[in-house]
């Protein structure tokens, strides 16, 4: 039996994220813009603290993806280890080696008038895709109702403001719009 190489591997992870989770490689149709069609997305900070969306309305009985984007102004594996978007354990040792520790780390709320209809903290797995330009940080999922006003409620427990100069955005969109 033969095990993949790292490269490979990979490889086949990418391949793998880019069929399930990218815009351009489903035949379902997207918008031309990713997020024309989310249902927040804002400019933000990710220094410890908490940052609210405004309330959104919901038009579709869906669920919802909670997520971080950044641009990539740093090189590729600074990045995914900042954001905590490892591949598996040869990422994380790779981080362990240049000393990169995890910066985006959070907990969250879903609101829906003064009752918490949803609640998770950041993923220790990957949950995350990427793209050229960007890299995307699944915070957690929510089912959403038609008609219903919502607010996204993020608190960020470890300074990640290194971060805030790859331009980050808080965004809410449905999911199979991702």
């Amino acid at each position: 039996m033969r095990f993949l190489s790292r490269r490979e591997l990979n490889a086949a992870s990418v391949t793998l994220l880019m069929l399930f989770l990218l815009p351009d490689t489903s035949a379902k149709h997207r918008p031309d813009h990713p997020y024309r069609y989310s249902n927040s997305d804002i400019s933000l900070s990710l220094a410890a603290g908490t940052v609210r969306t405004p309330e959104f309305p919901l038009a579709v009985t869906q669920w919802y993806w909670i997520m971080v984007q950044v641009e990539r102004p740093f090189p590729s594996l600074q990045m995914r280890c900042m954001m905590g978007a490892t591949l598996g354990p040869l990422d994380v040792q790779d981080c362990n080696k240049a000393r990169i520790e995890p910066l985006l780390q959070a907990d969250w709320k879903v609101w829906d008038g003064e009752k918490i209809v949803a609640q998770g903290s950041i993923p220790n797995n990957c949950a995350c895709a990427f793209t050229d330009k960007y890299i995307f940080r699944f915070l957690g999922d929510f089912p959403g109702q038609s008609g219903k006003k919502y607010v996204v409620e993020v608190k960020f427990t470890k300074d990640g403001t290194p971060l805030n100069v790859a331009n980050p955005h808080l965004i809410v969109t449905r999911i199979g719009y991702e």
